[in-house]
């Protein structure tokens, strides 16, 4: 059997097998609306774990250079899931200015939880894959056309997130101590406060992405919830590993090229390390397009220290 012939065979045992589980699915939604007249939970929860699973599936099943369209497809799918449940269910401000409203009010609001999961105890397992897979920012970033960074600046500018960061939690500081407002985490202010952040979140990460040609530009520099993820993915048992006598003799370096995180790969593998840099949101663009198949996922035990990111500033005006 020829690769492109299994490959079909894969995928359509993949079909099959999610087929199966859809119809399953939506048997036991239609169950329990008959027997209890209650649908939203089933209906969400099964929504999210059938396409997540799916997605994933189709991810593993398709040929790598068609999986970038299937981890857009999951990061769509989880990024507006959550944002559904985040207004249905009206738990307040998700942003991270409801973060430090949820710490000074109650550590048992859902905001701490989300936290607590998404970004404190998940990126020590599975690194940023929150940003990768699952962020309703980069689910719209991830669709404009800037797809590896043409335009890659000082990494000094990173340091605005941290500046973000502590801005953030100033006002909310401000604003507890200093004049007594307590309701930016729940209810019907926490929503707006969230709705706002949402809307000025993704107006500002599209600008940013077009003025530097760079979908991920406000992911790299700006966003606040990257100090948090950063600070703990350093240490996560999920990495990319290669191997050293494939890279050596690479001479494309296009996983480079097509890194939006603009990670120096070959650089970490050469020193035999695992690709240790905090910015890598485990995308796997770098493994769907290594001509010579020498990166993998893997897991082990160690820490990132040294950013190793391309930042030569191209030519400006340059025809």
């Amino acid at each position: 059997m020829s690769a492109s012939q299994k490959s079909g065979a894969d995928l359509q045992r993949v079909m099959l097998i999610f087929a199966f589980i859809l119809i399953s699915f939506w048997t036991l939604v239609v169950l329990q609306w008959y027997f209890t007249g209650s649908i939203a939970p089933a209906l969400v929860i099964g929504y999210g774990l059938v396409a997540i699973g799916g997605g994933v599936a189709f991810f593993i099943a398709l040929p790598r250079q068609r999986r970038t369209f299937a981890r857009r497809i999951v990061l769509i799918i989880v990024g507006t899931l959550l944002i559904g449940v985040a207004f249905a269910s009206r738990r307040g401000n998700m942003q991270i200015e409801g973060l430090f409203f949820g710490v000074l009010t109650s550590l048992s609001l859902p905001v701490i939880l989300h936290y607590a999961i998404a970004k404190i105890f998940g990126p020590l397992l599975m690194g940023r894959i929150w940003c990768g897979w699952a962020c309703w920012y980069s689910m719209v970033y991830d669709l404009l056309p800037y797809k590896s960074g043409e335009r890659i600046i000082s990494p000094r500018w990173g340091r605005l997130r941290y500046l973000h960061f502590g801005v953030s939690l100033l006002l909310v500081l401000v604003l507890w101590f200093v004049f007594g407002y307590r309701d930016g985490a729940l209810g019907e202010t926490g929503q707006h406060w969230f709705f706002v952040g949402l809307l000025l979140y993704h107006l500002i990460g599209v600008g940013m992405a077009i003025a530097l040609r760079d979908n991920r530009a406000f992911c790299k520099y700006l966003c606040p919830i990257a100090v948090p993820l950063k600070t703990v993915s350093r240490y996560s048992l999920l990495k990319i590993k290669g191997d050293r006598a494939l890279c050596a003799a690479c001479q494309t370096q296009v996983c480079i090229k097509v890194c939006p995180m603009n990670i120096r790969i070959p650089d970490y593998v050469l020193g035999g390390q695992r690709v240790l840099s905090t910015e890598c949101t485990l995308c796997q663009e770098c493994l769907n397009t290594c001509p010579d198949d020498a990166l993998k996922l893997s897991f082990g035990f160690d820490a990132g220290s040294q950013e190793l990111l391309d930042v030569q500033l191209p030519s400006v005006g340059k025809a």
